[in-house]
């Protein structure tokens, strides 16, 4: 059975959050992204994702949720942000507060 964004979102959370050791944990879900396949999720600290704090920053790979499965994943950033198949648009009921 397919996954729902708003299942994705909570299965990257828990799977991410607990072990978080790099400012605040902070998923921002302003913008839903995804292809077919999966839903891509912003994950980062607040002090870098929200307050634009720079010494905040992770390199590395892009968490992602497989939509047929709910298996949580991580991808390099550069196969994401290349694969023209990404979509983006707002989300209509955001969690993240700023």
């Amino acid at each position: 059975m397919a996954v729902t964004y708003e299942e994705a979102r909570t299965k990257v959370r828990d799977a991410l959050e607990p072990g978080w050791t790099h400012g605040t944990f902070c998923l921002d879900d302003r913008t839903i992204t995804e292809t077919d396949d999966m839903y891509v999720f912003e994950i980062g600290a607040r002090e870098y994702l929200v307050d634009g704090d720079d010494s905040y920053e992770v390199i590395g790979g892009v968490s992602v949720v497989y939509k047929e499965d709910g298996r949580v994943a991580s991808l390099p950033s550069v196969a994401v942000a290349t694969d023209p198949t990404v979509r983006t648009r707002p989300n209509p009921h955001p969690t993240l507060e700023t």
